[in-house]
């Protein structure tokens, strides 16, 4: 075999030893070997090294100690003109824990049943054998490569990625929108799995535009919708403006609702947030949005005046006096006219559900022209009705992925109009094939029942103490050894830890794209020679 590292002289346990290297020898913490077991199938292990110690045979501890007083007595002295000379190199001390082997069509790695022999050499893991370890046993996306070996392709298990959902975590200028533009660029080149995208900065929408190295030109391209839940001023204006970046028109629609979609503890959340809401008022909600919901005759109403007029019938059964009424009447009224994507004329087409997740299909919801608390008000809706029409087998299975969700999911006691639904998507989505992929640059701030239903993690650097301790804690699958590894991640790396992969590995995630990116960090010269 090629790729001989050193000798084992040490074993500590069955899955954890000791080698050294020879003098000179190179050895990186993490780095993947193979061993050979003295079984009679001779099986071919995998492990990982956890801890190296560079040493030499000529300076010992007390060694150094003599050296250090000698040095300090004399700068200008070096280590030859003590007679210190020669070929005396280091060499690495390495602490390794055993992975296992994964048989063929298997989906974990079985462990040695007794510790390695003394002696038995260490090779570097080959990349044959890596393959074989690492392939896929499912429906799989490749979104990069081995950081250690550009000859392994790291494959991701479709079905346990999304069935389980999946987050995506790192600091601005990681490459985090990167990241998740190729996961859903491989999911939709191989796959007709509904992608649905709540992008509040409006960078998905270059999905449309196929790179200049893709092939298939319209493979990824075609597939996009994209939608906007603003008023017509908004949406031309952002189209202008992807049009002046891309050269293209990106053929946006605009995105309408009913008032009526939105659930009793959401409308009630909207308006406590925006303009305060007194107990009489919240009763007067909690006794009759769902009679107004229920009402065939005003579900689809573009009429607030209707509906103000019955919830004032049912709140004269429940508070006395006109004023909790009159004022939540025009709280309600200011409510339906701020928010852009709220049917109020008939030329405003309500959204068909089966427009927006269909097969094949990535719609893309920009909106980036709405206030943060109206884009929680949408998600929630939105992601409401996909839930029960999954529930009801109305709708295909698909993939939902929620950018910047420290937004709608905020950890603690923080509140919002989403959290309650997102938190019932990850909690039950999962039973019926609504897979959900969270992106964060502060993970801490990410609501800990949530990212905790994520059993997959992409984490790429992340420099902030609490977040690197957040994401070990919501996490089975990160060790503090790993902490070390995401702390020192150049742009483009990431970790991938979870049931998707047989593994957890550093990866290199491709640099080659199907479509134009839309994510950049703004260059404050470019910018400013604009003006």
């Amino acid at each position: 075999m090629e790729g001989f590292l050193g000798t084992i002289y040490e074993t500590i346990s069955t899955i954890k030893l000791r080698f050294s290297t020879k003098p000179g020898g190179s050895v990186s913490s993490g780095q993947l070997v193979e061993i050979i077991g003295d079984n009679k199938s001779k099986t071919h292990y995998l492990g990982r090294v956890t801890g190296i110690e560079r040493k030499n045979y000529l300076i010992d501890q007390d060694g150094a100690v003599q050296l250090s007083t000698l040095y300090e007595d004399n700068e200008k002295l070096n280590s030859e003109d003590i007679g210190i000379k020669g070929d005396f190199q280091d060499y690495v001390i390495c602490e390794v824990e055993i992975i296992g082997n994964r048989k063929s069509n298997g989906t974990i790695f079985n462990r040695p049943r007794k510790p390695f022999k003394i002696g038995t050499k260490v090779y570097k893991a080959s990349s044959d054998f890596l393959n074989d370890q690492l392939k896929p046993w499912g429906n799989s996306i490749e979104i990069g490569k081995f950081r250690d070996n550009k000859k392994v392709p790291i494959h991701i298990d479709l079905n346990e990625l999304i069935s389980k959902h999946f987050s995506v975590l790192a600091m601005t200028g990681s490459g985090k929108s990167w990241t998740v533009s190729v996961i859903i660029e491989a999911i939709a080149n191989n796959f007709d799995i509904p992608i649905l995208i709540f992008d509040p900065h409006g960078e998905y929408s270059s999905l449309k535009i196929p790179s200049n190295k893709n092939i298939n030109q319209n493979t990824i391209s075609d597939k996009v919708k994209v939608y906007m839940p603003s008023d017509i001023t908004s949406k031309e204006r952002s189209d202008d403006m992807f049009k002046e970046k891309f050269g293209i028109d990106r053929e946006s629609e605009l995105l309408h609702v009913n008032i009526t979609e939105l659930e009793t503890y959401q409308i009630i959340h909207l308006l406590r947030s925006l303009y305060d809401l007194s107990e009489a008022q919240s009763r007067i909600l909690q006794a009759g949005w769902t009679d107004i919901i229920e009402d065939p005759e005003l579900r689809n109403t573009i009429n607030i005046e209707k509906i103000i007029k019955k919830l004032g019938d049912i709140g004269s059964d429940v508070v006395q006096g006109p004023s909790a009424k009159n004022i939540l009447s025009t709280k309600l009224r200011i409510l339906f006219n701020s928010m852009p994507f709220i049917r109020k004329s008939t030329s405003d087409t309500p959204l068909e559900l089966n427009n927006l997740v269909k097969k094949g299909q990535i719609s893309v919801i920009d909106m980036s022209g709405i206030e943060v608390i109206h884009q929680q008000a949408l998600m929630a809706i939105l992601s409401s009705k996909i839930l029960k029409s999954r529930m009801e087998g109305r709708i295909p299975p698909l993939l939902m992925i929620l950018e910047e969700a420290h937004r709608y999911i905020p950890s603690g006691a923080v509140s919002t109009a989403s959290k309650p639904t997102i938190k019932r998507v990850a909690q039950e989505g999962r039973k019926f094939l609504m897979g959900m992929g969270i992106v964060s640059q502060r993970p801490s701030r990410l609501d800990d029942d949530v990212l905790s239903q994520c059993n997959n993690q992409v984490i790429m650097r992340l420099t902030n103490p609490n977040d690197q301790n957040y994401v070990k804690k919501v996490s089975e699958w990160v060790a503090d050894r790993d902490l070390e590894e995401i702390r020192s991640m150049v742009p483009g790396e990431a970790f991938i830890f979870g049931s998707a992969v047989p593994l957890s590995l550093p990866i290199k995630v491709t640099k080659d794209r199907l479509t134009k990116h839309g994510g950049y960090t703004p260059d404050i010269i470019d910018e400013i020679e604009k003006y």
